[in-house]
């Protein structure tokens, strides 16, 4: 899932890029620059799921205090926002969906 997101992609060639250009050890066998290379690939990874899965759950907890807001206000008598309340939680099922 994390290499269909074309960030997530462009931020792996550029570590693959910058640990080839830091690693200047011309004596490594390849068995060794291998296995530390997926070493460091791992961690940028885990890394960015973390990264992702955190962003995610700001946006939900974003969209669930705004949606709370919108339905107070339409309790209100004068003030009418069913309309804004649906998309939200349109956008809200669509975000938690995706996780899923």
């Amino acid at each position: 899932i994390l290499l269909k997101n074309d960030w997530v992609k462009e931020e792996i060639r550029g570590e693959i890029k910058r640990y080839i250009e830091t690693d200047d050890n011309e004596n490594t066998s390849y068995q060794n620059f291998w296995d530390a290379v997926k070493a460091v690939l791992r961690g940028k990874f885990i890394s960015l799921q973390a990264y992702l899965k955190k962003q995610e759950k700001s946006k939900i907890s974003n969209l669930m205090l705004h949606l709370k807001e919108r339905e107070k206000e339409e309790q209100k008598p004068k003030i009418s926002r069913r309309e804004e309340i649906i998309k939200i939680r349109a956008e809200l099922n669509k975000t938690e969906s995706k996780r899923h």
